[in-house]
């Protein structure tokens, strides 16, 4: 290596005193840096130097400082001191780091920016830390020519750097002590400010509870020095009632060291009394359990607001209760007017169900009466002209009509879930079997007809009732599919968890669903929400009644049960039935058998017979006497218990539910069961809100026949409950 003239190194020594001297005086890192830059440019003759600042990821070096570079390169320019990179390596050694010619250099990879310059020849020299901090960072000498540096250069710029080192120490100094500084008078100024923003002034006592010192704030309150207050003085602006109890207070807390705390009205310099609290607690001193109050450290507070607020609340208590009387009474008139207003929505909304109600109501049931009274009519003239064979005609025709009320009434009860029903074993699968025959006459050759029993669960319900509901659920799916398609009868066992019952209405437990399913038309979102609505139909006029769906709702919510409709336009419906499953260790009461077709006669057994309707009880009791018993009628109860005194045996108590003296046909019975004990009994009603079914409320010995029915129906079951044991 070739040794530096005694020029050079003249130049490099005069630049280290010129640049150390600027270190001790300058008061701005960065003047020191760029001086750097310039001096050992000059020291060493080269096109360049710069000073590279590492950055916190301690890899980033950024360009802080520098000479002869192109306009935005210091300040902006960054360099990664990677392995592979002369940076990186200089920083790794601690050690000056050169390259002769970057040209043939192999050992590094350089920075375009260096490229971009015509940088051939360059030196990195580490800017050490000191008291174990890390690099500062790396001052970089660059040239345009190939360049061998001398060992003499080297040294240079190591010494150099240790001065840039210490330059940058210093400044770290001062940047802490003026950040301490910083900190210091901040935290100074909060602590002025919440002092000043205090509600609590300030004030010391010595152990005898003279004061020693006040906050400036209380001279300024009350208009008094510092030497009146000093002592006790501080007490005399207490107001004249007071003050006794302030001074007791005060002395009573010093002579048993004991917290001070007074409220009372304090004088300030304009001569007006506000409220103030006073507190004052001991500072105590001493070891070994013996200590004793060094100093009393006490705070006043203006609670002249609070003391206002708390003499405003109790004014207020003093009439809250009136304003409360006099609210209730407005809440409870508002609340009467809402009743009333709600009670008139609702009589106007019971009025429009009602009027729709009975209008579809009297449109069926007119035309019932117009053939009956049609038929008896004609009845009456061909009977006054002595014309009798086309009465048998009238006689059918009228009770078609007659039959079709009844119909019409059943169906009515069934979906207001009031009807009489007469529940057994039943199993649906044996049902639907035998009502496939009536299904598919009824549906015609159009529709194939299907069945799929999944089940062999029994259920318990009135079983006409519910080949009622299957038989019109297969007639609506016939009207849905007037190009004919698919019908499907199914049968199949369900549970029903706890999670789902808010979601099916239905306790837990096993059901049997009963589907029919078709391929018509379907129904909308609209329509299947107005399907079991009373007398709802999309069908056109004369063509339903719209109580099908409506009865299918009643029946299965009087049989413990639901029913649900699954429905899309032009796929199809399935309306699903379920059913509880039968309990098979629960005794149920068998149907009675049906009535025989001949007519029975009786052997004069007595019969009380008591109905309030003059023309069912005398046609009733006209019938039985032809038949060949003997029959005491009442009108009520009472005249029911009178004649009842008077026979000696009765066979047979026939009496209506409902009777018109307060004493229902249930209390009759059990009244004169409880002389007569073996006492059948046949109650007949129109109307069975008291017994919506047989197992409620009959005992043994009692049965229940639902108006309307026909006299040999009626003369059948009587005989067989007198001849029964």
């Amino acid at each position: 290596m070739p040794l530096v003239s005694e020029q050079a190194l003249l130049r490099q020594q005069t630049v280290l005193a010129k640049f150390g001297e600027l270190a001790l005086k300058s008061h701005s890192l960065d003047t020191i840096l760029d001086q750097a830059c310039s001096l050992v440019s000059e020291a060493l003759g080269t096109d360049f130097s710069k000073v590279m600042q590492l950055q916190a990821d301690r890899i980033t070096l950024r360009v802080r400082n520098g000479v002869g570079w192109k306009p935005g390169v210091v300040g902006n320019t960054t360099v990664r001191a990677v392995e592979g990179s002369s940076e990186g390596y200089a920083l790794q050694l601690g050690m000056p780091v050169w390259s002769d010619d970057i040209r043939t250099e192999s050992r590094f990879e350089y920075a375009e920016f260096l490229k971009e310059h015509g940088v051939h020849a360059l030196v990195n020299v580490p800017i050490m830390g000191t008291d174990g901090q890390p690099p500062f960072g790396l001052l970089e000498v660059d040239s345009k020519t190939p360049r061998v540096f001398t060992q003499e250069d080297s040294e240079f710029l190591r010494s150099y750097a240790n001065l840039i080192a210490n330059a940058v120490q210093r400044f770290r100094g001062l940047d802490e002590i003026r950040s301490a500084e910083a900190r210091v008078r901040l935290s100074d100024e909060h602590y002025r400010i919440a002092t000043e923003l205090n509600p609590q002034i300030p004030w010391t006592a010595d152990p005898q509870g003279n004061t020693t010192s006040f906050d400036p704030r209380w001279f300024a309150l009350t208009g008094m020095t510092e030497a009146e207050v000093i002592g006790q003085g501080w007490q005399q602006v207490a107001h004249v009632n007071d003050r006794g109890r302030m001074k007791d207070t005060w002395a009573q807390a010093v002579a048993t060291s004991s917290p001070y705390d007074f409220s009372g009205q304090l004088r300030t310099f304009t001569g007006q009394y506000n409220w103030f609290r006073v507190r004052a607690f001991p500072k105590f001193t001493g070891s070994n359990g013996q200590t004793h109050c060094e100093q009393w450290y006490g705070t006043v507070e203006n609670i002249e607001e609070r003391v206002q607020l708390e003499q405003t609340l109790r004014e207020l208590n003093e009439t809250l209760e009136g304003r409360v009387a006099e609210r209730t009474l407005e809440l409870e008139n508002e609340q009467h007017e809402r009743e009333v207003a709600e009670t008139k929505l609702r009589q106007s909304q019971k009025m429009d169900a009602v009027g729709q109600l009975t209008g579809g109501i009297a449109h069926d049931f007119n035309n019932m009466l117009a053939g009956i009274i049609a038929s008896l009519e004609l009845m009456q003239a061909k009977l006054d002209k002595g014309e009798h064979q086309r009465l048998p005609g009238y006689i059918a025709m009228a009770m078609s009509s007659a039959q079709r009320a009844a119909a019409l009434t059943h169906r009515l009860l069934a979906f207001s879930r009031q009807q009489s029903l007469e529940p057994a074993s039943v199993s649906p699968n044996r049902l639907l079997a035998g009502l496939e025959d009536l299904i598919s006459r009824t549906i015609g050759p159009n529709i194939q007809l299907v069945t799929a029993f999944n089940t062999q669960s029994n259920v318990f319900c009135d079983p006409n009732q519910l080949e009622n509901v299957v038989l019109n659920l297969a007639i609506n799916s016939r009207d849905a599919m007037p190009e004919g398609g698919l019908l499907t009868l199914e049968t199949a066992l369900v549970e029903i968890c706890k999670g789902f019952t808010s979601n099916t209405d239905l306790p837990p437990g096993n059901y049997v669903r009963i589907a029919v399913s078709d391929t018509g038309s379907g129904m909308s979102r609209e329509v299947i929400a107005r399907a079991f609505e009373p007398f709802f139909t999309t069908k056109a006029i004369g063509e339903g009644t719209g109580l099908g769906l409506s009865m299918a709702y009643g029946f299965l919510q009087q049989s413990g049960g639901q029913v649900r409709i699954h429905s899309a336009v032009g796929i199809g419906t399935t309306v699903s039935l379920f059913l509880p499953v039968e309990d098979a260790g629960s005794v149920r009461m068998e149907n009675p058998p049906k009535p025989a077709a001949q007519v029975v006669r009786g052997n004069g057994e007595t019969i009380l017979l008591v109905d309030d309707e003059t023309v069912v009880r005398r046609l009733i009791g006209e019938m039985l006497r032809d038949h060949g018993y003997h029959v005491v009628e009442a009108i009520d109860s009472k005249s029911a218990l009178s004649a009842a005194a008077r026979l000696p045996n009765i066979g047979l108590l026939l009496t209506d539910i409902g009777l018109p003296d307060g004493i229902s046909g249930h209390e009759l019975a059990r009244t004169l069961r409880a002389s007569r004990p073996s006492l059948k009994v046949l109650f007949v009603t129109g109307f069975a809100q008291e017994a919506t079914t047989r197992n409620d409320v009959l005992l043994p010995g009692m049965q229940l026949l639902t108006k309307p029915f026909g006299m040999s129906t009626l003369s059948n079951r009587v005989h067989r409950m007198i001849s029964s044991d």
